[in-house]
């Protein structure tokens, strides 16, 4: 299963139109987005751009009109600015009018391996983290309904406003497939106490894609600070076209390590041990290619991540490795990679890269003697090993 974040105002449209009410909100990335807005009202404005923490990063305007929105807007695009140690320009908004209210409710909903864990809190808001001791947690199954009495047993909830939004939420989270929601908070309007929800984040299962026309007219955009590559958008479109996974995220492309991984296990295990190694800011990309990908597509794969690396001034390792392969022919994949290595081995002997393999599986022996004898021809550095050492143990070659 991957997860997709999706933006905020998307999610709450899409709840508000699943009970039937009305969503008020505006979408903004351009000046021109405000001209829907209204006179004479109180608004507040939020960078809807896949990150969290916006009022205490200072990026929320509260309580203001038409033409304060516009100013704070202008402000906020101007500057760049810096989170989670991403750095990077603000662009899309998402405006709503200014609601008094008093009570401000927690509710989230995660996937489980066991099923869906429900959270709730009476006391929501920007400080739920320092309050978290205040929520309770229940794990729903999946053959399992969430009812009233379910509710009341759990959190004490009587309210049937309160507990009808939780109802609502979870139904609404099962039936569109999500992974994850969260509404930090909810509340109730003061005058018509009607529900008004200030904040809401939700991550999409894409595998569910096919059962849901309405996700056509989502947006699953990049977090704040990444950008695509084109490159990466090749891959991205590759992996839509096969039952294989090809996933490719380049990370620093002047560093020294390259990765070619394959499993989603084995890719992280080796990611996370060249940073414990002391070997993070060196790691150019991360990725994986795995589910028994053909000839092609592994040749496509690295074509990609080779003449990427090749670009790249520090370049002094190429990683093959992941774990033991269930399906996946290791022949045939290495045959893709041996189709890439003839093009390019003048160039990796030029910049003197070192490849370091380490891969089990069907066929590994068969596999692994092609690679060796294909390096051993065009003179190409390298270590190689199968499954008869541990995973890991290849990043010992390392020497930077």
């Amino acid at each position: 299963m991957a997860q997709k974040a999706i933006r905020e105002f998307d999610v709450k449209n899409m709840f508000f139109d699943y009970i039937k009410h009305n969503y008020n909100g505006y979408f903004i990335s351009s000046l021109d987005d405000f001209k829907d807005i209204k006179e004479n009202k109180k608004y507040v404005i939020k960078p809807d751009e896949l990150f969290g923490k916006r009022g205490k990063l200072g990026l929320l305007g509260i309580n203001l009109e038409k033409n304060e929105l516009i100013t704070w807007y202008k402000e906020k695009i101007s500057k760049e600015i810096e989170i989670n140690s991403l750095k990077g320009f603000l662009k899309n908004f998402i405006v709503e009018e200014f609601i008094p209210h008093d009570e401000e409710f927690y509710v989230s909903i995660t996937s489980k391996r066991e099923g869906d864990e429900l959270t709730f809190s009476n006391f929501g808001g920007i400080d739920i983290e320092e309050n978290w001791e205040k929520t309770k947690s229940i794990l729903i199954s999946p053959l399992e309904k969430l009812n009233k009495e379910l509710i009341l047993k759990n959190f004490g909830v009587k309210d049937e406003k309160i507990l009808q939004v939780i109802i609502d939420l979870f139904n609404f989270y099962r039936d569109f497939d999500f992974a994850y929601l969260e509404v930090n908070p909810f509340c109730f309007n003061k005058e018509t106490k009607e529900l008004v929800i200030l904040d809401m984040v939700a991550k999409l299962d894409n595998t569910a894609f096919f059962k849901h026309n309405s996700w056509n007219n989502i947006s699953f955009p990049n977090s704040f600070g990444s950008i695509d590559l084109e490159n990466e958008k090749y891959i991205m479109d590759l992996d839509e076209k096969t039952g294989a996974s090809l996933k490719l995220k380049f990370l620093n492309l002047e560093g020294s390590i390259w990765l070619l991984l394959s499993g989603g296990g084995g890719s992280l295990v080796i990611t996370d041990t060249l940073g414990y190694l002391g070997y993070s800011k060196e790691i150019a990309n991360y990725g994986e290619l795995s589910g028994d990908p053909t000839r092609e597509y592994t040749f496509e794969y690295t074509k990609v991540l080779i003449e990427q690396m090749l670009k790249s001034k520090n370049a002094k390792y190429l990683i093959i490795a992941g774990a033991i392969a269930n399906f996946t022919q290791i022949d045939k994949t290495f045959l893709g990679i041996i189709d890439v290595l003839d093009i390019y081995y003048k160039e990796i002997i030029e910049k003197d890269i070192k490849i370091l393999v380490r891969r089990g599986g069907l066929n590994d022996k068969i596999g692994l003697k092609l690679l060796k004898d294909t390096c051993d021809k065009y003179g190409i550095k390298y270590t190689l090993t199968g499954s008869e050492t541990y995973m890991t143990d290849i990043l010992k070659e390392i020497k930077l």
